[in-house]
């Protein structure tokens, strides 16, 4: 059957596919975050419920953002019957009810994440407490706003009685949303300090920025919403509500993609690894054999500033994830070990220089030997004047 004749429209298939797909990946995201907590080998934080409640009440308003889809939206309002109309007003009042809860859990989690990995840090983690009661403030003066728009609050559906709403409507929206995109560029600035403080190479760096650069595509959609709101009459929602519909669910979406990408670290440490050991396979034993070597000491002793991002995943550098054979060289190898441990290079100019680094172990214990075969030649030459 095609859409003309279910009647939903073009629009009506554009906010039947986007938010599905959009909620569809953004759920894939979150379990995949679960799964790298798992290989990271620590239990669920904080961050990670009030990332998946603010997910689940994301449902909510994608299941209405398809629900006015069926009725209406994009049409002209004087072309839907009064049961129509009634239906779709409804869908966008109750959008408007999961958008604040459920973009309030995910500010939450990213401002608590971060709170978590800057550790001891006084002033971010002031800021990050001032965020976090800002946008409980904020979610709350939303959410009773826009239930109590409109006296009684049925009227902004059933505006056929008596009632009233309150003027400037679409003003309320928009000082809303601008909170909302204010919040938005101060969580995306937070740990970009922080970042740049990094004692590791330019690539990792960037890597790093980029990582947490994501979140400007929230602000994009944000900004988006906002400007729709410019459009938008609560007198013609069904021609006037549908870019609006489509931004809020991406705004969501997209926070929940961002806000679990740093968290995937061990995942794509496990695809890398994998990756390795597949080449590795291809190459002559010897080769393979001393590349093992060079990443187990390379990698033995990561730099204490490299180790807070290390543990984005919840793994602990202390201990990297190497082939059990390369952990037992290092354990049969002490000199090694402390010739590595000695050194406060970061975890790029290790791997890097791994060559040389193995290179010196190799002559101090050459060296060690000499001298102890120095020391027993001496002495059994100075045995016999005795």
């Amino acid at each position: 059957m095609s859409s003309s004749h279910a009647g939903i429209g073009k629009w009506g298939e554009v906010l039947t596919i986007v938010p599905i797909v959009a909620a569809g990946f953004a759920t894939i995201v979150y379990l995949l975050r679960l799964y790298s907590r798992r290989l990271g080998g620590t239990g669920l934080a904080t961050e990670d419920f009030l990332m998946g409640i603010g997910l689940l009440l994301s449902y909510g308003a994608t299941v209405f953002v398809v629900y006015t889809a069926f009725n209406g939206v994009g049409m002209p309002s004087s072309s839907l019957p009064k049961w129509k109309e009634t239906n779709l007003r409804f869908g966008s009042w109750m959008i408007q009810k999961f958008w604040a809860p459920s973009m309030a859990f995910i500010k939450i989690s990213i401002v608590v994440f971060l709170q978590r990995i800057m550790g001891p840090i006084g002033i971010f983690r002031n800021i990050c407490t001032a965020l976090i009661v800002f946008i409980v403030a904020w979610a709350v003066t939303a959410l009773m706003g826009n239930i109590f728009q409109c006296w009684p609050v049925t009227y902004y559906y059933k505006p056929y009685g008596k009632g009233h709403c309150m003027s400037h409507q679409t003003s309320f929206f928009e000082t809303m949303g601008a909170l909302s995109l204010i919040v938005d560029v101060c969580i995306l600035c937070l740990p970009m300090p922080w970042v740049l403080r990094l004692h590791v190479d330019l690539k990792k760096k960037i890597a790093v920025v980029c990582i947490f650069s994501m979140g400007a595509l929230v602000c994009i959609f944000s900004l988006l919403r906002l400007v729709q709101f410019r459009y938008f009459l609560t007198t013609n929602l069904a021609s006037s509500s549908a870019l609006e519909s489509i931004w809020t669910i991406l705004e969501m979406d997209m926070a929940v993609i961002c806000g679990c990408m740093p968290l995937l670290t061990p995942l794509f440490r496990k695809c890398v690894d994998r990756v390795r050991t597949t080449t590795s396979k291809s190459t002559p034993h010897s080769n393979s054999h001393s590349a093992s070597r060079l990443y187990a000491r390379s990698g033995s002793n990561p730099s204490p500033h490299w180790a807070k991002f290390e543990r984005l995943g919840g793994v602990d550098s202390k201990t990297p994830p190497h082939s059990e054979a390369s952990g037992s060289r290092n354990r049969q190898d002490p000199l090694s070990r402390q010739g590595h441990n000695g050194d406060e290079l970061d975890d790029d100019s290790s791997i890097e220089l791994q060559g040389i680094a193995v290179h010196t172990v190799v002559s101090l214990s050459v060296e060690s030997h000499k001298s102890a075969k120095d020391l027993l030649e001496k002495g059994s030459a100075v045995e016999p004047a005795k």
